[in-house]
């Protein structure tokens, strides 16, 4: 006789695997497929993550690349400028250098050339002064010849001058400034020619027509007209040009005239002191006993 119990433990037993096995719902298996198809999900989420970022490094990385080339190219373009530069700076060092040394010695030359001048300058001198004793030597030697010669005349003149009444005259035959004038009959011990009478001036003038020769008269130095040796002039206007002196301005060449020359004809005329004219220097005979 079978056991009670055993037919309801059996019983049981079957009726508990099938409420086990009733378990499994719609619903529970909607939730482990959701559990199971997530990690999927996730993973191509992760690799599209992973993806755009490794874009992203590689762009960075080229970006980066580039970047360092044309660092690198710049870099190297201003090395070779630097280095151009620096050659350039050396070969002008060295040029300068080699200027400095040309300079001083150009200097030294220069230098020596100043004390070779300064020399021959002193010598010139020497044989100015010299010529100057010369000419008054060959005067005096002429004065004693006429002398022996029982020559009438006891006075005489420097070679290239001209006696007239116990004084010589130089008449230039090349021009001048008034003042150089001045200054070159001084250094032949004469004067630049101050008349005395009007047989002194036709002499004179016998001797300048048709040229212009300065003469040592003006109004330079108080505005009036005087000689040079002090003497007031006594203005006769027949002696001047017509309308002179007029003292012109438009010239060109600053201030007024102010010196007086001669003009063709023999009469005066003022004009600018820096014009080139011939000249006419006086001083007194020599005596063929000095």
């Amino acid at each position: 006789m079978k056991d009670p119990r055993a037919n309801n433990s059996a019983t049981g037993s079957n009726d508990y695997d099938e409420d086990f096995d009733s378990t499994d719902t719609s619903d529970d298996r909607a939730f482990w497929r959701k559990a199971t198809a997530r990690p999927g999900g996730q993973s191509r989420w992760c690799m599209c993550v992973f993806s755009v970022a490794a874009i992203l490094l590689l762009a960075l990385i080229i970006s980066i690349s580039l970047t360092k080339a044309q660092v690198d190219s710049k870099f190297s373009t201003v090395e070779r400028e630097m280095s151009n530069l620096t050659r350039s700076l050396q070969s002008l060092t060295s040029k300068i250098q080699q200027l400095e040394k040309q300079g001083q010695e150009d200097l030294q030359k220069c230098m020596l050339m100043s004390v070779s001048l300064n020399m021959l300058k002193v010598e010139i001198q020497d044989m100015s002064t010299n010529v100057i004793n010369l000419r008054e030597v060959a005067a005096q030697l002429k004065c004693s010849f006429n002398r022996l010669n029982n020559n009438t005349q006891d006075q005489c003149c420097p070679l290239q001058w001209t006696l007239y009444s116990s004084h010589c005259y130089y008449f230039s035959d090349y021009g001048m400034s008034w003042h150089q004038a001045q200054d070159e009959c001084e250094s032949m011990k004469g004067q630049l020619l101050v008349l005395n009478s009007k047989k002194e001036k036709e002499f004179v003038i016998s001797h300048t027509t048709p040229h212009y020769y300065w003469l040592g008269l003006t109004d330079e130095r108080t505005g009036q007209w005087e000689w040079l040796d002090g003497t007031p002039y006594v203005m006769v206007k027949s002696e001047w040009m017509p309308g002179q002196p007029d003292n012109w301005e438009a010239h060109g060449l600053g201030g007024g005239e102010d010196c007086a020359h001669f003009h063709r004809d023999g009469r005066y005329n003022d004009d600018h002191c820096s014009r080139d004219y011939r000249f006419v220097c006086k001083s007194h005979a020599i005596t063929s006993d000095q």
